[in-house]
């Protein structure tokens, strides 16, 4: 099987990591993987079509893989899909919400193959009358290129990886009362109270106590009045959890280091704080592999790829609810309960007080070694491409 990868625009983003690292891996598995970057013809802020075409023409793949579902919606001068015209398979592969990749709710394409992190976001995509075929998956790991470290040798109990990204706006408050604005709050509440944080789950609860009786996906003209606030209620929503569970974490007084710029602004000097400058994806299974623990954020609505890195380092996981992620690791890492955060601090305390964390981070790592690897990925992405 021949797929044809697309590479992000930046050469240190996650997205161009894991691109070559699934490409490596189909590679592995005796299969042909083409990385193409489109982003190298932007001009003016656009990027032409022109090129995709030629490549899909002189590669011919079975199958186009986007990280962002990038160039889903091109079609042909007739209104049908590029890749329904080609006979090419178009995999969207999104490890974050699909309302921030609205390119990838394009009705023109009827070809679709949908990977997504989350239950959750299937289902979201699936109220949006997205056609085409879903699965979901988490996204695979490296084996590290050394031995591991003990826990003892290792100079960080915890670990953060996460950059200060401000205090959460609450732009609701700049609407005028009506049933916009109890929608937006309603959201913000019902995924505050959530333990999984559902998106579509709280607009509809919200949608409903509102008064509004449209639903996504049957007007277009709603769902783009509606998309930019559920954006914007989602993104409230991370940043408050972020914020909570990192300083419940720094309240414990337990040894942390904060890998990410900005948080000595927030938290000032602590002893038992240590701020390192932000890294590239890259480097972080190094940091990874000199902690006993590792925090992984936004289990509910993101990839979760600090976790099955940190995993594949020898790091005992602590993570809020995922359903993905409980599914692969069940109790192989150690969940906390974001609607309360004081939790995080309180399983981190648990780890390494009670002395279990190494048990747990080597059984995460069996997971991670026996199913978890981008090998592994690959093997489900061409599967579920073939049916």
């Amino acid at each position: 099987m021949k797929l044809l990868l697309l590479k992000e625009m930046a050469n240190d983003h996650l997205y161009s990591h894991f691109v070559q690292a699934l490409a490596d891996a189909i590679a592995e598995l005796g299969h042909e993987a083409v990385i193409t970057d489109q982003y190298v013809h932007t001009a003016n802020g656009a990027i032409p079509t022109g090129p995709l075409v030629a490549d899909l023409q002189q590669h011919a793949p079975d199958a186009f893989v986007s990280f962002r579902a990038m160039f889903g919606g091109v079609t042909l001068t007739n209104g049908t899909s590029l890749f329904d015209g080609l006979g090419v398979k178009f995999v969207g592969w999104l490890f974050d919400h699909p309302v921030y990749a609205p390119q990838s709710f394009t009705r023109e394409l009827q070809g679709r193959y949908a990977v997504y992190s989350s239950p959750a976001h299937r289902k979201f995509a699936k109220a949006m009358s997205v056609p085409g075929r879903g699965t979901v998956m988490l996204p695979g790991a490296e084996l590290p290129g050394a031995p591991l470290k003990p826990h003892s040798a290792r100079d960080w109990p915890i670990l953060i990886a996460a950059t200060w990204q401000g205090q959460p706006q609450r732009l609701w408050e700049n609407v005028a009362e009506g049933p916009g604005r109890r929608l937006w709050k309603g959201m913000v509440d019902a995924l505050l109270a959530d333990r999984d944080a559902s998106l579509i789950d709280a607009f509809e609860a919200s949608a409903k106590a509102a008064g509004i009786g449209v639903s996504l996906g049957q007007d277009p003209g709603f769902d783009a009045a509606v998309l930019p606030m559920l954006r914007e209620a989602l993104t409230y929503v991370r940043q408050y959890d972020r914020i909570e569970a990192i300083r419940a974490i720094v309240e414990t007084g337990l040894p942390v280091a904060l890998c990410g710029s900005g948080w000595e602004t927030v938290f000032g000097h602590r002893p038992a704080v240590t701020y390192l400058p932000p890294v590239p994806f890259a480097e972080m299974p190094r940091l990874y592999q000199n902690a006993r623990s590792v925090l992984n954020l936004n289990a509910g609505n993101g990839a979760s790829e600090r976790a099955v890195y940190a995993a594949a380092s020898g790091a005992a996981v602590v993570s809020n609810a995922g359903a993905e992620l409980q599914a692969f690791f069940d109790d192989a890492i150690t969940f906390y309960d974001r609607t309360r955060p004081t939790s995080a601090g309180e399983r981190f305390a648990e780890l390494l007080e009670g002395g279990v964390a190494e048990e747990r981070a080597e059984r995460a790592r069996e997971r991670v070694n026996a199913s978890g690897l981008w090998r592994h990925r690959a093997e489900q992405l061409i599967e579920f491409v073939q049916t």
